[in-house]
């Protein structure tokens, strides 16, 4: 029965994610948020060298509590020439090799060279049946954690066959974090008891059969989610979370990482709002025009207001990187959503700096404090404050 659970414990580890994250997977600092090596699975690692010189990448596998190689192990170095891909498996590169029970954890790959080269890469899980799964990389920065709420969707426990369980993790970056989490129905409704997860640096911790561990009654389940809100008392250390759900008669499997709604990034936010300038002090304009730059990513849709009980007496407008005006004009304090188009009708098909103008109605002379608003679906910084200039009305 030991050696059967491990079975399919390995099946559970390993699916592809390639739904969980951007394309823009390139970096110099990654996460792959798990590997495993026992008698049934094995991993293989892949790394790619994006850049045009040879990439020198520092492996260091951080095995889970429990299992036999837990805790900081460094890795040969892979050395990767300029376009190439390197590969070697875990038991050969962490040495870390077969025992009576899996042995799973994370990996850290960090490009070294002074040259900066960017690297991407992946695990292979493959069963020495030739079943095979992936977990790609992420980079560090982008597994921000941050005091907001991230989920997994869709877990699901089943008892006629072929059998379906839900396990979750937590995995620590760099520093000890504090994860409060629950399982909750579709609609939203507590299941069993609220968990709190506590991890030292570069920790993993597993959660078999995710209803059982919150104390959810028995009996199957469907479309249930995990929430995950870190909790630790200082600022917000970085995490990552994930979920398998497993079949347990053909050792089928999924991986999906805990995605956060408005994550810790101020590049990203989905509603930006900015109160004062660059240097700190507030907003406001007595002449003249407030020029503000906003990071936007389209194709989306992107809505703006000016705050405040003077609002009416303010005007903006929006414009795109080549200075077309996208949206508001005068007299206009506040726009609904407006469709930035398709990838390539703006800005030869890059993201860029856009510009958001705010100026006093009819060139007004008075003073006015303000804020202002915008929202998106991928995602902005808060309106920059870049620049004040005396020039004609819109």
């Amino acid at each position: 029965m030991k050696a059967y659970k491990y079975c399919l414990l390995a099946a559970a580890l390993c699916c592809s994610n390639a739904l969980a994250q951007t394309s823009d997977g390139y970096g110099t600092s990654l996460r792959i948020p798990l590997v495993v090596n026992s008698s049934t699975y094995s991993s293989t690692l892949f790394v790619r060298n994006g850049g045009d010189s040879e990439a020198s990448v520092k492996v260091t596998y951080y095995g889970a509590p429990g299992t036999p190689f837990a805790g900081t192990r460094p890795c040969s170095t892979l050395t990767v020439a300029a376009g190439a891909v390197a590969s070697s498996d875990l038991a050969t590169l962490c040495s870390v090799p077969v025992s009576a029970t899996s042995n799973y954890g994370q990996l850290a790959l960090e490009e070294q060279s002074a040259a900066n080269v960017a690297i991407s890469g992946y695990s292979r899980i493959q069963s020495v049946a030739g079943q095979g799964f992936s977990v790609e990389s992420f980079k560090v920065g982008s597994l921000s954690g941050g005091a907001t709420t991230s989920a997994v969707a869709g877990l699901r426990r089943q008892a006629a066959a072929p059998g379906y369980q839900s396990n979750c993790f937590i995995s620590a970056l760099g520093e000890p974090v504090s994860v409060s989490w629950s399982l909750r129905t579709g609609a939203g409704a507590p299941l069993g008891s609220p968990q709190v997860s506590n991890l030292s640096a570069n920790e993993t911790i597993r959660y078999l059969d995710v209803f059982n561990v919150v104390g959810a009654a028995a009996g199957d389940y469907s479309n249930v989610q995990a929430v995950f809100t870190e909790s630790t008392a200082s600022t917000n250390p970085g995490y990552v979370a994930f979920c398998t759900t497993q079949d347990n008669t053909y050792f089928g499997g999924d991986f999906r990482i805990a995605k956060e709604i408005d994550p810790a990034d101020q590049r990203s936010k989905k509603v930006g709002l900015s109160l004062d300038s660059s240097l700190g002090t507030l907003l406001g304009l007595a002449s003249g025009q407030d020029q503000f730059g906003l990071y936007l990513q389209h194709p989306d849709w992107v809505q703006c207001r000016i705050n405040g009980t003077a609002a009416n007496q303010l005007e903006m407008r929006l414009e795109d990187p080549q200075g077309n005006v996208v949206a508001g004009g005068n007299n206009v304090s506040s726009f609904q959503k407006v469709y930035l188009g398709e990838r390539s009708t703006r800005n030869d098909g890059a993201h860029g700096l856009w510009k958001l103008k705010v100026e006093t109605r009819n060139l007004l002379s008075l003073p006015v404090n303000y804020g202002l608003t915008c929202e998106s679906g991928n995602g902005s910084n808060p309106p920059l404050f870049v620049n004040h200039s005396v020039i004609e009305e819109f």
